[in-house]
């Protein structure tokens, strides 16, 4: 059986939040992770939270997963289901991603609506808050 995974970007006033769950095949978190990852937007979020992602499932060396996210752009962008022109300012990402997939055949990607990934959204918001603390880190620094 196959892992279950979930990602997810959150984006406000152009600061980017990322999260992801790893699932063990009977529905257990093996992780859960939510970071800052800078200013961008939507879909850079987006990018950034499925590249975590499939960097974590390599270390862990997961064979099988399923991978779930609820951007149908990012999902078709990297299955190769949408096109991507040569001129994307996310190709040189989408690239490695396909990279990662092909490495990796035992991944599957798989777009879900937005209720299903409830978990991961919560996470990448969480994302956006670590980026005040670091904020309030930067202020008492100077």
């Amino acid at each position: 059986m196959a892992c279950k995974a979930y990602f997810d970007g959150s984006c406000f006033l152009n600061y980017c939040g990322i999260g992801y769950v790893i699932r063990d095949p009977d529905g257990y978190p093996l992780c859960e992770a939510s970071g800052f990852v800078g200013r961008g937007d939507a879909l850079k979020a987006e990018y950034l939270a499925l590249c975590a992602l499939v960097e974590h499932l390599r270390d862990l060396e997961i064979d099988n997963a399923v991978i779930h996210g609820d951007s149908r752009t990012v999902i078709g962008q990297v299955t190769g289901f949408m096109n991507t022109r040569n001129t994307n300012r996310f190709r040189e990402i989408i690239m490695r991603m396909r990279g990662f997939f092909s490495e990796h055949p035992g991944w599957k990607l798989k777009w879900i609506p937005r209720q299903e990934n409830g978990r991961a959204d919560a996470l990448a918001t969480q994302g956006l808050s670590e980026m005040k603390y670091q904020e309030r880190v930067a202020v008492r620094q100077m």
